[in-house]
């Protein structure tokens, strides 16, 4: 059988048929309970119908191997379809997807709602009445910036980040660990989990590293992942207190 290198070559992907085929999101998806990691979230976000396999692997900052992997998986799990191929009547995706595809940045991978966008994007595709979006939460460093001093010699690495950008994930970087889970959410204390996915999902849009691919970043990189990596931790808590309450 050919190597996955091979496969390009060929014109095929194995089990996810020719390089390219353009995927879309499956519309019979229940968005509100589907369970990805934010990196099996990262190459969703990436899949829009018009885009082939090899053009997602391209723009997927993860590597050839783990894509693919990722796209077999939400392909043979029916999240995501390709032209020509339909769900079945009854036969839906999965109400619950859980990933065994490591994440550099998380130590336990935790729920990530699909954004709004996506969703909308889905019942059109399907026919159906656009999803009415939720309003756009304030990003995170922006609402969690406590103005405090920062110093200029911190500032010197990073020059792909905005002098303002820097300040700001410096002060919260100092403070990520004293700042409850609900606070660095934005959340109620006893918020619901379909909101904690929602919120956490626009703040895995704004902190995770891989939005910042190719970009220098210096000492900023590793900075942001630990932010993320304690976001990531806070949402997991949050919904673990509210599923230990019902």
């Amino acid at each position: 059988m050919p190597a996955r290198d091979e496969f390009f070559e060929l014109g095929e992907l194995g089990e996810l048929g020719s390089r390219g085929d353009k995927p879309h999101i499956n519309p019979a998806v229940d968005f509100t309970s589907l369970r990805l990691t934010p990196t099996e979230a990262f190459v969703l976000s990436r899949i829009d119908g018009s885009s082939s396999y090899d053009e997602i692997c391209r723009m997927s900052s993860l590597g050839r191997e783990q894509t693919l992997a990722i796209l077999v998986k939400l392909k043979a799990e029916k999240v995501v379809l390709v032209h020509g191929q339909t769900s079945p009547s009854g036969d839906k995706a999965p109400r619950s997807m859980r990933s065994s595809t490591p994440d550099r940045y998380l130590k336990t991978p935790i729920p990530v709602a699909v954004t709004d966008e996506m969703l909308r994007q889905a019942q059109e595709r399907s026919g159906g009445k656009p999803a009415q979006a939720q309003p756009a939460p304030r990003s995170v460093l922006e609402r969690l910036d406590d103005g405090s001093p920062v110093n200029p010699s911190d500032l010197i690495e990073g020059p792909d980040l905005s002098e303002e950008t820097k300040q700001r994930i410096l002060r919260l970087h100092r403070r990520v660990r004293k700042l409850a889970p609900h606070e660095l959410l934005g959340v109620e204390p006893d918020v619901d989990v379909a909101t904690i996915k929602r919120v956490f999902a626009a703040a895995s849009k704004e902190l995770h590293p891989d939005r910042y691919f190719g970009k220098e970043l210096g000492c900023f990189r590793d900075k942001l992942a630990k932010i993320f990596n304690r976001v990531s931790e806070a949402a997991h808590e949050l919904e673990k207190a509210r599923k230990a309450k019902k």
